[in-house]
């Protein structure tokens, strides 16, 4: 598993946004399943090579679904922030080892139960790989045979294209091996909204920074919530700024802002100590520039509006209203 796949099993692996993400992308944001009734599911399963050796494959996430001490699902989430061809097959096995499990313990008193797979598309790509099984197969069956040839062929959901009647059919899904794809990057935004933990915040950072900063949202996870950021950015501020927000002292007080303004902060400090640099070696006025455009450039990652970027580069450098319009004009 990559880090970025890894990091995301983090936070997705909390029982409150695992079920969140079931039933806003399976159900249509209908409260289906409730986290008081999720127990953490084997992610490791066995399979024989055709060197007859044994080896282990791992889930992501998995969940199951109790209700009054009975398994009623078992729900699995993949992530993916790479898009891989063989996923069908891939999924296929996870959840052929998921049914023979069952099969063993038939003697058990244990009933039987369905099993969903999900596969998260973190790319910022929608998913143009193989969706089922005849997809990724080298040769075909023969045309006589299709009839009776498993296919598990698997929808794919792109998600800023979907329209309201393909999201009503989420609801129907139980995973008969088949693959259904999410792209996390292009979410609607009516879909968003029906996030309401933490995961919002890292939608809302993939697909409207601007929202991200109206809504001004309490982590409830944050350090789970930083490394998935980190992991989407590669940007090490973050988790640099993992302490100051892990302390007993800010536990359940700490907002997106907070954690903006602190990368804000790092990155005054940095192209303040740039600038100074730059105008010792080519004069005050081009390092005065540097810390300018380190500003402006720090303000733009975070997604902040153009007016909200010239409040902060007035007030950080004590500019007067023509003087930061001037600067924002030159380096926007």
């Amino acid at each position: 598993m990559g880090e970025k796949d890894h990091t995301q099993k983090m936070l997705i692996g909390c029982r409150d946004v695992f079920a969140e993400l079931i039933n806003v992308l399976v159900y249509s944001g209908e409260k289906v399943l409730n986290e008081a009734d999720l127990l953490a599911g084997p992610t490791e399963s066995l399979y024989i090579e055709a060197d007859n050796q044994t080896h282990q494959q791992l889930r992501d996430c998995s969940m199951y679904e109790l209700h009054n001490g009975e398994i009623h699902a078992l729900y699995n989430l993949e992530n993916q922030s790479t898009i891989d061809a063989y996923m069908p097959l891939r999924c296929v096995g996870y959840d052929g080892a998921a049914y023979r499990s069952q099969c063993n313990d038939r003697k058990n008193t244990y009933k039987t139960y369905p099993v969903f797979t999900f596969v998260l598309n973190w790319s910022r790509k929608p998913w143009n790989k193989a969706t089922s099984i005849l997809e990724v197969l080298h040769f075909k069956p023969n045309p006589a045979a299709y009839p009776y040839f498993n296919n598990n062929k698997m929808p794919v959901f792109n998600m800023c294209f979907l329209s309201k009647d393909v999201r009503e059919k989420f609801q129907a899904y139980i995973n008969d091996t088949s693959l259904h794809v999410f792209d996390m990057c292009f979410l609607k935004k009516e879909l968003r909204e029906l996030f309401q933990d933490d995961l919002r915040i890292i939608l809302d950072y993939l697909c409207d920074r601007e929202s991200l900063l109206k809504r001004n949202q309490t982590m409830k996870h944050p350090e789970e919530v930083i490394r998935m950021l980190h992991a989407l950015t590669g940007d090490d501020q973050y988790l640099n700024s993992i302490p100051l927000f892990t302390s007993p002292a800010k536990k359940g007080e700490s907002t997106v802002c907070d954690l903006i303004n602190s990368y804000y902060t790092k990155g005054v400090t940095e192209g303040h100590n740039t600038g100074l640099i730059e105008g010792r070696n080519s004069g005050l006025i081009e390092g005065r520039n540097q810390v300018i455009q380190a500003l402006i450039s720090n303000c733009k990652d975070l997604g902040c509006s153009f007016e909200n970027t010239l409040d902060r580069i007035k007030n950080s450098l004590s500019l007067s209203d023509d003087e930061a319009l001037e600067d924002m004009k030159l380096y926007w």
